[in-house]
């Protein structure tokens, strides 16, 4: 028999069709259901077999009116057929002539009041009131539908759930969680699809981003079908979203018991082994996963940018030229080495990486030659820098990664106030063109070019010009409150760190920012805290979260807890000035003057001339303070 009506036509009706994939296709089920459903109809007639065939082959295509067209026909050759009649009413309704698919599916319940085409009828004739907003009248006719199955059931073989799965998202719909799960229980009292319906109440509930509603029916789900690897994967999707990474680790592991090759499950536990610095574990996980993915250098390029991502570049760099081939070699591989490379500082090498790259490499052409001007200005070798850019935009003239890398270049050289205009110029051209994301993009790195050369005022001029047409942006927002603090203007720049948090409260980059403007004030640490704590626990692999909370428990006198947030800081950061100079003064302060001298030492070394303003600031602090702790007597001498 053919599976009663798809779960996917409430949406159709409001929508329109399902994915062609997601219809049924002929087999011999549709054959004999074509023949003669047995709830007492004559045998259909072979020229009403041969159209109901037509429009089966027609659906799997997409070609709905096709379909209604042949279904028409088949019932005109045999109009007593309840199963010809369910079908023409589900691909009228797929259309969305409603009234005459209601009308069909009455039709199919009198002429087979008691079999299985009436079953799916009534469970049409819900969905058509559920897009009519009638949920009552929805309810009547499923329960209808399960009687129907339960009747048929009876006879031999669990009943089909689907009434059951329509009629549970229906009260799921309403609100009504009880009586949802009172109805999938009874599923699951009568046969093997409780699992299943349970599953799917559960995706329903992720889908609509009430994950603790979900986890209820997902744990439920896994119970009654062990073997469910579909469940065992939402259900750790939504312990990730609840925050309980340790239940989530444990979903999947119970997952791979099932699926022991399973490339999603592996890659996810080889993430929660890096967020846990689990690094020997990540890489076990990471290389089974490698092992099982059908695309192994796709594979390669995501797990080596997690790498990268929480400051092991030479685990990244390992893993790409492992997964390289000399006969073939991949440009995605070549790039992927590339970025490891520059997060080493290897510059000479991330360039012959990069430069391997070439046009043919369609996609990865453009990344790879920003990338590529990146390396060679931060190599000196600015000329070829702005060759490579040259030679990215003569393909692509309006990208705006290469924009922002030659206004990289040219600020590196020296040309920033040429670089600034050309950043402008870009971003009014995306203005006008009606590309409001790529202007926005524009825009800020416009602001951080600016604060760079310690043009604030300018900065915060711009800023606002650019939040006045883009209001709603959050990064543009919070550049803007960047630039005010750059400018000595920290309590315009807290005000507009809490306008962002306004619209949306759980925003990282503005909480560590608003947590390290009230930090360096002196003023509401205890909120400055919270703020600090709540930006590193959603960015927990983000250097400058971990700097801002780093800064605000050493203000707080927490010396030894500021010096962990900021070594962590570091390590991710790999070899940051700007935090390495922080975590000097956690140590002095924690009564380390060895390690703080060492570390002062290490950010003097990586103080670069690319943004030359702020360059020489941070390099005359550093010294400043090597000169002080040369001064001051050591503990032993005293």
């Amino acid at each position: 028999m053919r599976p009663l009506l798809p779960l996917c036509l409430s949406a159709a009706l409001a929508a329109g069709p399902c994915a062609a994939d997601s219809r049924p296709h002929v087999d011999p089920d549709a054959i004999r259901e074509a023949r003669g459903g047995g709830d007492g109809s004559s045998r259909s007639s072979g020229p009403a077999m041969a159209r109901y065939l037509e429009a089966r082959l027609r659906e799997r295509d997409g070609d709905w009116s096709g379909a209604v067209a042949a279904l028409q026909v088949a019932v005109s050759y045999d109009e007593a057929s309840p199963e010809l009649r369910v079908a023409f009413a589900e691909a009228l309704a797929l259309t969305g002539r409603l009234e005459v698919a209601e009308e069909e599916a009455r039709r199919a319940v009198e002429l087979g009041p008691g079999g299985p085409s009436a079953a799916e009828a009534h469970v049409l004739l819900a969905q058509v009131a559920t897009s009519r907003r009638q949920p009552e009248l929805a309810i009547l006719e499923l329960r209808q539908a399960i009687q129907l199955q339960i009747a048929l059931a009876g006879e031999g073989g669990p009943p089909n759930p689907a009434p059951w799965r329509v009629l549970a998202s229906t009260y799921l719909a309403l609100g009504d969680e009880q009586a949802a799960l009172r109805t999938l229980e009874d599923l699951a009292a009568r046969g093997p699809g409780g699992g299943e319906g349970m599953r799917e109440a559960g995706r329903w509930l992720v889908d609509r981003g009430e994950p603790a509603r979900a986890e209820r029916y997902l744990r439920r789900a896994v119970e009654l079908s062990p073997a469910d690897v579909d469940g065992w994967r939402l259900l750790a999707r939504v312990h990730e979203a609840l925050g309980r990474p340790p239940e989530a680790r444990d979903d999947l592991v119970a997952l791979l018991r099932r699926e022991p090759e399973d490339p999603d499950a592996l890659a996810a536990l080889g993430r929660a082994a890096l967020r846990d610095q689990d690094f020997e574990g990540a890489r076990e996980w990471f290389e089974r996963h490698l092992r099982a993915a059908p695309e192994p250098g796709e594979a390669a390029i995501r797990v080596a940018s997690q790498w990268i991502e929480v400051g092991r570049a030479a685990d990244a760099l390992r893993l790409v030229r492992g997964a390289a081939s000399e006969d073939d070699p991949d440009p995605r591989l070549r790039h992927a080495e590339g970025l490891a490379l520059r997060a080493l500082r290897r510059y000479a090498e991330a360039a012959r990486a990069l430069a391997a790259v070439g046009p043919e490499a369609e996609g990865w052409y453009v990344p790879a030659r920003a990338a590529l001007a990146d390396v060679l200005s931060r190599a000196g070798r600015h000329r070829e820098a702005a060759r490579a850019v040259a030679e990215g935009l003569r393909t692509q003239p309006s990208d705006v990664r290469l924009v922002m890398a030659r206004a990289r270049v040219l600020e590196r050289v020296g040309r920033g106030r040429e670089a600034a205009a050309a950043l402008e110029r870009a971003a009014a051209d995306r203005d006008r063109a009606g590309n409001a994301e790529e202007a926005v993009e524009l825009y800020v790195a416009l602001g951080e070019l600016l604060c760079r050369a310690e043009r604030g005022p300018e900065a915060v001029a711009s800023l606002q010009r650019a939040a006045r047409a883009h209001p709603r942006a959050p990064a543009l927002l919070q550049a803007l409150a960047l630039a005010q603090d750059a400018a000595g203007k920290p309590d315009a720049a807290a005000a507009q760190l809490s306008s962002i948090l306004a619209l949306d409260p759980d925003h990282a980059g503005a909480l560590s920012l608003l947590a390290r403007v009230l930090a360096e004030r002196g003023v509401r640490l205890d909120e400055a805290e919270e703020l600090a704590r709540r930006g590193a626990a959603l960015r927990p692999r983000s250097p400058q979260a971990l700097d801002a909370l780093g800064q605000v428990l050493s203000r707080r006198g927490d010396h030894p807890a500021a010096v962990a947030a900021l070594e962590e800081a570091e390590r991710l950061a790999a070899w940051d000035p700007g935090i390495l100079e922080h975590l000097g003064d956690a140590y002095r302060a924690a009564a380390r003057p060895a390690d703080a001298v060492a570390a002062w030492r290490r950010a003097l070394g990586g103080v670069t001339e690319e943004a030359p303003a702020v360059a020489v600031r941070l390099r005359a602090a550093l010294e400043r303070k090597l000169r002080g702790a040369a001064a001051r007597p050591t503990p032993r001498s005293r």
